[in-house]
C-alpha cells in the first residue's frame, strides 16, 4: 500500500487566513462603534449637560443595548428633599494617574480603530474574493441595527 499523501500545511494556513478576513469583516463594524463610544465614554462626553441627543442614544446603546435617552430619574421622597437642600458637594479632582490612565484607554480606542480600518483595507485589497467581504461588512453593519429597532 503505497504512503498517504501528506496534507499541504500552506492550504491549512490559507483557509485559516480567509475564515480571518471573513469573521474580522463581520465583527469590524462593531468593533469600531464600541472603539468609538468607549473612548467618548472614558470622559464622560454622554453624560455631561447639553450633550447632543445622538450621543446620549450611542452611548445607551454602549451601555445599556439600548437605543434611547436616559430615563428620567424618579422624583424623591418628600423628607429626601429637605435633606438635600443644601448646595451639592464639588467632586473631588481626578488625580493625575487617573487622568492619564483615561488618556491611555482613549489613545488604546484610537488604535484598535486605526487597526481595524488597515484591516478591512487588507482584507480587501489582498483578498480573491471581494464580494464576501463586502458583504460580511454590510451584514455586519446591518445586523445591530435591525436588532436595535426590534428591540424597540
Amino acid at each position: 500500500m503505497p504512503p498517504r499523501p501528506r496534507p499541504n500545511p500552506a492550504l491549512k494556513l490559507m483557509l485559516i487566513r480567509q475564515v480571518h478576513v471573513y469573521v474580522s469583516a463581520f465583527v469590524a463594524p462593531s468593533l469600531l462603534f464600541f472603539a468609538a463610544s468607549g473612548a467618548l465614554q472614558t470622559f464622560r462626553l454622554p453624560d455631561q449637560a447639553g450633550a447632543p441627543a445622538v450621543l446620549v442614544k450611542l452611548a445607551r446603546v454602549h451601555k445599556d443595548d439600548v437605543f434611547a435617552g436616559k430615563p428620567p430619574r424618579p422624583e424623591p421622597a418628600a423628607g429626601a428633599r429637605a435633606h438635600r437642600a443644601g448646595p451639592r458637594p464639588e467632586k473631588p479632582k481626578p488625580s493625575p494617574a487617573t487622568t492619564a490612565l483615561k488618556w491611555f484607554f482613549a489613545m488604546a480606542s484610537v488604535g484598535m480603530i486605526a487597526t481595524t480600518f488597515f484591516g478591512l483595507w487588507m482584507g480587501l485589497a489582498y483578498s480573491r474574493r471581494k464580494a464576501p467581504v463586502w458583504a460580511l461588512l454590510a451584514a455586519g453593519a446591518a445586523a445591530p441595527v435591525v436588532l436595535l429597532m426590534a428591540a424597540g
